[in-house]
């Protein structure tokens, strides 16, 4: 968070209002096993606002809790990282990495905004307007609303907000749902545009609310051609992006339901799977869970938590985990949406309650499975299970709200690199003025990762300094030509030619050749002026 070259530890806390325990964000440093040190600032916010009395609506004495993950991620553009989190306390937070708020947050009807209530949401953090820095999208149980003085609000919808980072409303939003949002936002770009687009489940059975329902947004907060999407129950969970078939586009899949339990199976289990254009990828699925009394599979309970996509058993091809409420094991789906049941990733009689995990935690380059649950005797455990997947087989969306900083983010593609070079150098020099000229020009690259490259010629003249390097981005190189005996005029020196290579390959644009000219005479430099109004 702080640049300090090692990792920070940040949880939320107290997210049931009942409880009436101290609740909020809090950070921690890593000091050895089981030894953590609170980090100066921290914890926040530090608010009691709810918690007692009619709908826990009055202060209880206890510092409010956080139902969602924090996300972080440099709003502001400083090089540090923000955290960024929506409460019961009625407020969309964020602050810096010492525990300060942020400046104009938290997002507050205190402070102006229209927001009546927070929620049970994570937020996701990414560029969804183009302006270069992140900007925070949060689901809320909070009703449209115009604030004091405009009509009361509707309790049955909610809105989902996209705030910058100087906490001003991104433009077109919030966007209003047909009830609460209770699911996290996952970003991505969905339908192949070049923009990231906002997708999430609703749902939280507000009464007079339909909440059965997937929606996708344009980050300027327009719809998204063929959405939202109707469902059969309730949509709490996150949304997971990815792509499933191999066909450079990316999926939508997401559980449906949060009820049920082992003997009263859930109304809506189906695991449901869209392309960007909100056709499917299959039929609904009813999911199938492991049962030690009945074996596999076992009746379908509500999918609350996020699914995962990876490729965990490295056959190729992206699997989806998901976990039903009350599971003894770790679902599996394939691409095509069979069910692919693993035994494996069983834990034999112990329920299981987070979303699973993908990730080569002992550093073996093999992949494995980690899940949160219970023992038999009902204290928390994490289960890890290693599975034959490496770290180079696809995981387009491995974890909860994708990453460890909880972004919530699909990126782009890492485009390959690019070589960029001009086509045609002019060099000016003055006439009489001395025996050479020097020119800076600049090697680039306008794609992703880094490329070698080298400039060659045969110009007797010309001197370039340096003739070849490694460039990630921009690489500045001199060309210096001898002027001497040279009438006035312009003059055609030759060719030279740029090159960008990745192991052994020309990258994309590669080679370049570009005419080289000199012109020798009188040379004038003109300046912007500078225009200045006396009184």
């Amino acid at each position: 968070m702080d640049n300090d070259g090692h990792l920070e530890i940040v949880v939320t806390t107290g997210g049931d209002t009942g409880n009436h325990r101290n609740g909020g964000v809090l950070v921690y440093r890593y000091n050895s096993a089981w030894s953590f040190t609170m980090v100066s600032g921290w914890p926040q916010p530090k608010l009691d606002i709810v918690g007692a009395g009619a709908g826990a609506s009055y202060p209880d004495g206890c510092w409010d809790g956080i139902w969602g993950s924090p996300a972080l991620g440099d709003l502001d553009g400083d090089g540090d990282l923000e955290v960024v989190v929506e409460g019961f306390d009625r407020r969309l937070h964020a602050w810096h990495h010492n525990g300060i708020a942020v400046s104009g947050w938290p997002i507050s009807r205190d402070n102006g905004d229209a927001l009546l209530r927070g929620g049970w949401a994570s937020p996701a953090l990414g560029d969804i307007d183009g302006d270069g820095l992140p900007e925070a999208v949060f689901g809320t149980d909070s009703p449209p609303w115009g604030g004091n003085g405009s009509p009361a609000p509707d309790y049955s919808k909610a809105t989902v907000w996209a705030v910058n980072g100087d906490s001003s409303n991104v433009s077109g939003w919030p966007v209003t749902t047909d009830n609460n949002i209770q699911s996290s936002p996952a970003l991505g770009d969905i339908d192949g545009d070049g923009q990231l687009e906002v997708v999430v489940g609703s749902g939280g059975s507000v009464e007079g609310g339909d909440g059965k329902k997937v929606y996708a947004w344009n980050g300027d907060g327009s719809v998204v051609s063929g959405w939202p999407k109707s469902t059969g129950g309730d949509m709490p969970a996150p949304p997971a992006l990815g792509d499933l078939d191999g066909d450079g586009d990316l999926e939508i899949v997401i559980g449906c339901g949060a009820e049920g339990d082992p003997f009263n199976p859930a109304p809506c289990t189906y695991l449901y799977a869209w392309h960007g254009n909100g056709s499917d990828v299959w039929s609904p699925l009813p999911t199938t869970s492991p049962d030690p009394n009945t074996g596999w599979p076992a009746p379908p309970n509500g999918l609350p938590y996020s699914p995962v996509l990876a490729d965990y058993d490295g056959d190729g091809s992206v699997e989806i985990l998901v976990l039903n409420r009350w599971s003894w094991g770790i679902s599996t789906v394939g691409n095509n949406g069979t069910d692919q049941p693993d035994a494996a990733l069983q834990t034999g009689a112990n329920s299981l309650s987070s979303t699973p995990l993908v990730d080569d935690v002992d550093g073996d380059g093999k992949l494995e499975v980690v899940v949160g649950g219970a023992t038999v005797g009902g204290a928390g455990a994490v289960y890890i299970w290693d599975v034959n997947g490496s770290t180079g087989d696809a995981q387009p969306w491995p974890m909860f709200h994708h990453d460890i900083a909880r972004t919530g983010l699909h990126p782009a593609p890492p485009s390959p690199p690019r070589l960029e070079f001009p086509d045609t150098i002019r060099v000016f020099h003055q006439y009489g003025s001395g025996e050479t000229e020097t020119r800076s020009a600049t090697v680039e690259n306008s794609g992703d990762g880094g490329f070698d490259w080298s400039i060659t010629h045969s110009i007797t003249r010309l001197q370039v300094i340096p003739s070849s390097g490694t460039v990630a981005d921009v690489a500045s190189v001199q060309l210096i030509v001898t002027t001497t005996g040279f009438l006035t005029g312009w003059h055609t020196l030759g060719m030279l030619t740029a090159t960008g290579i990745v192991s052994g390959t020309p990258v994309d644009n590669s080679p370049i050749g570009s005419t080289l000219y000199l012109y020798v005479g009188d040379v004038s430099q003109v300046y912007l002026p500078l225009v200045m109004r006396s009184y």
